[in-house]
């Protein structure tokens, strides 16, 4: 992988003296990642978008495949679907390195009509190449930014067109196409990542996707992999462990927060997801900020021979 685009990603992370840090770009949708050190499992719901590692490596699985991805190597996901990943490859001295950019479906539907002879029959030919040099050109102008404001749009197009005609074409074409199947179930996607919390009639989502009820199951299931309220369940407990990991907030408040009504539901279900029960990853995330707090200060410093936590 080019050293250029690896210095330029490792020093816009290291701006953020966070050891697990991903970073917002001043071009929609860009974010540049690092770690330090090798994850668990982590549970996310990904929008369609691309990922290049630069450094390190990480171990994906989404549907029924699982993939390892190394330096150089691009994941492409056409869909909103869960995903379980660990980073197994990253240190201090040699973090993780990637960037992810997300798929822009208004791009994709202006390429296709306004280049239907190019964009309409995805060739299904190796373009990783042309993506990763696009890619790669577009941060490196991170460090240029008047340039950047007057080439990032070409670049995101490039980016796009590149995916358009590559072995996943014909599924990034959909994305763009708003009778698609995929558009349509994103609509009612879009509604269940902003009312995660809430009950929302299924109604409501089969009509956003114009889709009868019966349909709109069987469609949905097929494109994420989920029936809608398991969507949901994932989408709530997700952000459950960011609170727990995040933020200082009691068990009881994170599940009425997400949408509990019941905290022993909530902890069986976090538990079913995560392998763990809530209040573990609670114990340990207290345990990671006061020992953080007290490396911060050693004016707090236990004395010697006895632990921070007082055992």
């Amino acid at each position: 992988m080019a050293h250029d685009l690896k210095q330029t990603v490792q020093r816009h992370t290291e701006r953020q003296n966070d050891a697990a840090v991903d970073v917002v770009m001043p071009v929609r949708g860009l974010y540049l990642v690092r770690r330090t050190s090798p994850s668990e499992l982590e549970h996310t719901v990904v929008q369609p978008l691309v990922c290049l590692v630069l450094q390190g490596c990480k171990h994906v699985s989404l549907g029924s495949g699982t993939s390892t991805y190394a330096p150089g190597d691009t994941m492409v996901v056409t869909g909103n679907v869960p995903m379980v990943s660990r980073i197994s490859k990253a240190s201090v001295a040699d973090p993780y390195l990637a960037l992810a950019f997300d798929l822009d479906l208004s791009v994709i539907a202006d390429l296709v009509m306004n280049a239907p002879e190019v964009h309409s029959r995805p060739s299904g030919q190796d373009t990783q190449d042309e993506l990763r040099d696009a890619l790669r050109r577009l941060v490196l102008l991170l460090d240029r930014p008047d340039s950047l404001a007057v080439l990032k749009d070409g670049l995101v197009r490039e980016i796009h067109h590149w995916l358009l005609l590559g072995h996943q074409g014909l599924a990034v074409r959909q994305l763009g196409s708003p009778d698609s199947q995929a558009r349509r179930v994103a609509r009612a996607v879009a509604i269940l990542r902003a009312h995660y919390a809430k009950p929302v009639p299924i109604e409501r989502l089969a009509a956003a996707a114009g889709m009868s009820r019966s349909g709109f199951h069987q469609h949905f299931r097929a494109i994420t992999s989920l029936s809608p309220l398991q969507f949901q369940k994932q989408l709530r407990l997700i952000e459950a462990r960011r609170l727990l990991v995040s933020s200082g907030k009691i068990l009881s408040q994170i599940a009425f927060e997400v949408g509990y009504e019941s905290t022993s539901q909530f902890s069986r279900e976090y538990a079913r997801m995560y392998g763990r029960p809530p209040t573990k990853d609670k114990r340990a995330a207290s345990a990671r900020r006061e020992l953080s707090a007290l490396h911060s200060n050693p004016l707090n410093s236990p004395a010697p021979g006895r632990s921070y936590d007082g055992r």
